[in-house]
């Protein structure tokens, strides 16, 4: 903890989780109709970007090795990320301006993408954990991308790009469930590197139920009337392996790797809810 790079991402960590509180507070206390995806999704997409911003502000000269190579100014673009994701994150938890920045959060991921991961895929395409992380930062993307157009005016042609990414994260879920079911010794969810700590009672179990139910929720998301349901219902189970299992990694490995994995797995909770936010009623015209 004593390091910038550990410290800050954790500081940010309980300072959005602060906000974030106190935001759905005032939000509950006004009322207005909300739908019951939209807090849990909003904030649970917001605190894990704040808590990537503040890594890449404390941590830039480390990240800057992650932007393409041909690209002028390095270091100006990992502290340019680092205050978006941040002013996205207060944007989306306050409730202010969320359709501009969720589009603007949707973009810089599909960027990350297309000009990052798409690369690494082809520089080791055998590499489980470069699909990974396509399929990962997509998702994040196409998440957004519903918030955006769940945050503002609805149009046909709002609700048909909203489709898309919704069918998208539908088939991310999928893939990251057969591959929670392959890998059962890996921390589930988002089915990256890391082994579940043998202290876990049951470890490989969860993995490999959380790969089950990925499949199933995933191959439900396809079906009209299950949809929603179905998207909220894996949502709610990846949150709680979240403040289970990931928390408990996290106290016992108070380390950036320990917050990373936290952090991403929140985030794919919120997508997920988010997806559920799709479709709730007819368009506005």
């Amino acid at each position: 903890m004593s390091s910038p790079e550990v410290f800050w991402p954790y500081f940010a960590l309980v300072v959005s989780v602060s906000a974030a509180v106190v935001a759905a507070w005032r939000e509950i206390q006004r009322g207005g109709g909300l739908d019951k995806a939209d807090l849990p999704g909003r904030m649970t997409l917001a605190i894990p970007i704040a808590v990537f911003g503040a890594e890449h502000l404390s941590a830039a000269h480390e990240l800057m090795n992650g932007v393409p190579r041909w690209m002028p100014w390095h270091l100006f673009w990992a502290y340019f990320v680092g205050v978006a994701l941040i002013a996205a994150a207060l944007s989306i938890i306050f409730r202010a301006w969320v359709r501009l920045s969720a589009s603007l959060l949707s973009f810089m991921l599909f960027c990350f993408v297309a000009m990052i991961q798409v690369e690494n895929v082809f520089a080791d395409p055998h590499s489980r954990f470069t699909w990974t992380i396509v399929a990962r930062d997509s998702a994040f993307s196409a998440g957004a991308l519903i918030l955006a157009a769940a945050s503002g005016r609805r149009t046909p042609t709002v609700d048909r790009v909203a489709a898309v990414a919704f069918y998208w994260i539908a088939v991310v879920s999928i893939f990251f469930g057969v591959e929670n079911v392959l890998h059962a010794g890996c921390v589930p969810a988002v089915p990256l590197a890391k082994l579940v700590p043998r202290w876990i009672p049951l470890a490989h179990f969860w993995t490999l139920l959380t790969g089950i139910l990925l499949v199933a929720g995933g191959a439900a998301m396809l079906v009209k009337k299950l949809a929603r349901p179905a998207a909220a219902a894996l949502g709610a189970w990846v949150l709680l392996l979240v403040l289970t299992i990931y928390l408990a990694i996290m106290i016992s490995q108070p380390d950036v790797e320990g917050i990373n994995y936290f952090a991403d797995t929140m985030m794919f909770a919120g997508i997920l809810f988010l997806a559920s936010l799709f479709p709730r009623r007819k368009p506005d015209c």
